[in-house]
């Protein structure tokens, strides 16, 4: 019907049903009323192909709204993965389990989800799978390997054999897609990270001890000059991972202490190179590479809550006596900075609202650049 409507002119009264949408649609217009005002008043230069990319992208949205609603989609079975595992104790019981037997309805859910990341979906609801698997992958270890067995991969395990499979042929992509899509690659081949953290019991991941324990050896990967952007950007998420689960921060040790300043100096640096102490508002210059913000959000809010439940078993005379207390002290005020709630609305929000009573906010008159869209 759209092709007849730009191609024959324009008869109000043959076209009943299309005005009819117009009509229908919400009260401020919207991307609809865009579209449909392409297709009812075409003017010279405008061509098809960009009607009809504008009225897919509407259409692809709206159907991924639909299949929310309904219970369907990538997020929706991310979640139900997620509410298995459940969290505290009952995660590491069931993460433990999972190291000798697979429950078949988990192996069900993860091919489920994987299947939304082949390329016969759309775009936008295949970069939603790949956001997905990445959260899933690194937040529960051992969860790699199920979904590395779909039928969908063939067996392959390395990056490059992985990526191949996702292409779209003939369909342009945004830099966002790509990058997910090779952040999802390197999360799910076999690399020294997977091994790092898969080749311990669950028991072992949050120990300190004299040696190295994973989360000091995760937060060097980060660091390691020969780490390109993805690995340091996993390194983040298992990091994320392990302090989900409750055993690091059992333990007020004086290892584990130590470690926990580690963290606090490592997240004021990661914080500093993605220049939330930058006095400026506004959307993130398109010219910008994507960056996963999302896990350093994450990561953020867990050191946090963590930091939060120590401070509750010490007295208010010995907080300033703690190893980690300046780096802490550090980091918080970076979340608090204006660019920090736009980048990590999670853990700027609880610097914010969670930590008045140790460490009350100061005011102060700063001059602030807000960039707009044009």
């Amino acid at each position: 019907m759209a092709t007849s409507l730009a191609l024959i002119p324009w008869d109000p009264e043959a076209n009943k049903v299309v005005a009819r949408i117009d009509e229908n649609s919400r009260p401020d217009g919207g991307r609809w009323t865009l579209v449909l005002h392409a297709l009812l008043h075409p003017s010279p230069g405008r061509t098809l192909d960009r009607v009809y990319t504008s009225l897919g992208k509407v259409v692809e949205k709206q159907a991924n709204k639909a299949a929310y609603a309904f219970g369907l989609g990538p997020h929706v079975v991310a979640q139900k993965i997620k509410s298995y595992f459940g969290n505290g104790e009952e995660r590491v019981q069931r993460l433990d389990l999972l190291r000798s037997t697979v429950p078949p309805q988990l192996e069900k859910k993860c091919f489920k989800l994987m299947k939304y990341t082949q390329p016969i979906e759309s775009a936008e609801t295949q970069c939603q799978a790949f956001k997905d698997v990445v959260h899933l992958v690194t937040l529960f270890p051992g969860l790699r390997v199920i979904f590395l067995c779909d039928k969908f991969l063939g067996g392959k395990t390395s990056a490059d054999a992985i990526s191949g499979l996702y292409n779209r042929d003939f369909v342009a992509v945004n830099a966002e897609w790509e990058f997910w899509r090779t952040l999802t690659t390197t999360c799910l081949s076999y690399s020294d990270i997977a091994v790092m953290v898969e080749g311990r019991r669950i028991c072992e991941l949050t120990v300190c001890d004299e040696g190295l324990g994973l989360v000091e050896r995760l937060l060097i990967g980060r660091n390691s000059a020969d780490t390109f952007q993805y690995s340091s950007a996993i390194c983040v998420r298992y990091l994320g991972g392990v302090l989900a689960l409750p055993g690091f921060w059992q333990d007020t040790g004086k290892i584990h202490s130590y470690v926990a300043n580690r963290l606090c100096c490592e997240m004021v640096r990661l914080l500093k190179d993605i220049e939330v102490d930058v006095q400026t508002l506004g959307p993130i210059d398109e010219s910008e590479p994507p960056f996963d913000y999302e896990g350093v959000d994450l990561l953020s809010t867990l050191i946090l809550n963590g930091l939060l439940n120590w401070f509750s078993k010490l007295d208010k005379d010995d907080w300033g006596l703690q190893v980690w207390y300046e780096s802490f002290k550090e980091f918080i005020q970076l979340l608090r900075r204006p660019r920090a709630a736009e980048l990590l609305p999670g853990s700027s929000a609880c610097a914010t609202s969670s930590f008045e009573h140790i460490l009350p906010t100061v005011h102060r008159d700063e001059d602030l650049n807000v960039l707009v869209n044009r």
